[in-house]
């Protein structure tokens, strides 16, 4: 099956896919020229792209029935046909796999630094991931099983956010969308990104762990110390606290572990630590920062009976500024964060079975996205 060609700059360094065509792309026979088309031109304009200066196409240079892009995805059991085939995780029509191998194609031909992936179906057909409002803004890259020798390797970079005819029926996504296309636009100057250097300590034996936050201590004796802190529960219960005094380390205290179900510290060792924690959290000089803190207060009070010295919430300041938006601590990497990649699911969808540092990794990392989301705020010490 043969499919049109997107248009553009052959040498373009930003490469935009689309879903598929609407019906003024049809009568046309080229991407975006419809509204939807003028409002990716004024969106690229104002974060300072020239349209001129990329390549734009779509997985699928053609439109589906009732411009609905579900005629070639069908999201239920019930919408399969026999005519379907399967891709990555989906059943999907023959044409949306034509669509795909010619995208592919395109890509090789192009070479571009960066794909802007506008909607979900791009999102899915190029990474892998699905649901375009958790995943827009993060920097991802092409999906790597896809790639021949044919095609750009090492993967390009993708970065998905709302498509423009999503944005027309739901106005307030525009802002968001306008951030995402700003860091594609910082993207696009080099081939990879410059990914955090993260510390994080997570499996602490009792010296570390006493080490760390005595060391801790005596830079709040010294002064005003910013620090970051996040409670993971668990029935009700504390499984872990994380702390990061700055946005690249952090320290996560296990109290539960799936190995160990007396805890993983023997109450001695745990009242040591606690009261190590206690002497940090409650210091004159320790400006404690955190996520919606008042539910985590809630259980350092219960269990511990101390409330730690809070400084800056960063749910509150972010609501405060910008009331219409999400308010989730994810939501505020994507906008504040210099990289981003969606993880919450690192924590929610984590089971016994996948052993504990990936929650305790995802505890660390809860800290150091608020501590730089604080300070993108303009929290100083």
């Amino acid at each position: 099956m043969t499919l049109p060609l997107g248009s553009g700059n052959p040498n373009a360094k930003i490469f935009i896919v689309g879903e598929a065509w609407g019906a003024d792309e049809a009568r046309a026979g080229k991407p975006f020229v419809g509204m939807s088309g003028m409002e990716l031109d004024r969106m690229l304009h104002e974060v300072g792209i020239m349209r001129s200066d990329c390549y734009t196409s779509n997985v699928v240079n053609a439109q589906p029935a009732g411009n609905d892009i579900r005629a070639w995805i069908p999201l239920t059991k019930r919408e399969i046909t026999p005519d379907c085939i399967r891709l990555r995780d989906r059943m999907v029509k023959p044409i949306l796999l034509a669509g795909y191998h010619s995208l592919l194609r395109e890509l090789s031909l192009v070479k571009p630094t960066l794909i802007l992936a506008l909607g979900n179906t791009p999102l899915w057909t190029l990474t892998g991931r699905w649901g375009i409002t958790k995943w827009r803004g993060s920097q991802l890259v092409q999906n790597a099983a896809d790639l021949t020798d044919a095609i750009p390797n090492p993967p390009v970079k993708v970065i998905p956010t709302y498509h423009p005819a999503a944005i027309l029926r739901q106005w307030d996504w525009r802002a968001v969308a306008l951030n995402d296309l700003r860091r594609a636009k910082r993207e696009s100057t080099t081939p990879t990104y410059r990914v955090p250097d993260w510390t994080f300590i997570i499996r602490p034996g009792l010296a570390q762990a006493l080490g760390t936050l005595g060391a801790l201590y005596e830079r709040c004796e010294r002064g005003p110390t910013l620090l970051s802190f996040d409670l993971e529960t668990r029935a009700g219960h504390i499984a872990c606290g994380g702390l990061a005094w700055d946005r690249n380390n952090a320290l996560c205290l296990p109290f539960m572990c799936v190995e160990q179900p007396d805890g993983y510290w023997p109450e001695e060792e745990e009242a040591l630590i606690l009261a190590e924690l206690y002497r940090v959290l409650t210091h004159p000089n320790t400006r404690v920062l955190g996520q919606n803190l008042l539910y985590d207060c809630q259980y350092t009070w219960r269990h511990w009976h101390f409330i730690p010295r809070v400084t800056f919430d960063t749910m509150i300041a972010h609501h405060t500024a910008f009331p219409g938006l999400p308010k989730a601590l994810d939501f505020q990497s994507s906008m504040y964060c210099a990289h981003h990649v969606y993880w919450k699911e690192d924590g929610k969808l984590w089971k016994p079975e996948y052993g504990e540092d990936q929650f305790w990794k995802y505890n660390c990392e809860d800290a150091v996205r608020t501590f730089e989301i604080a300070e993108a705020l303009g929290v100083r010490p």
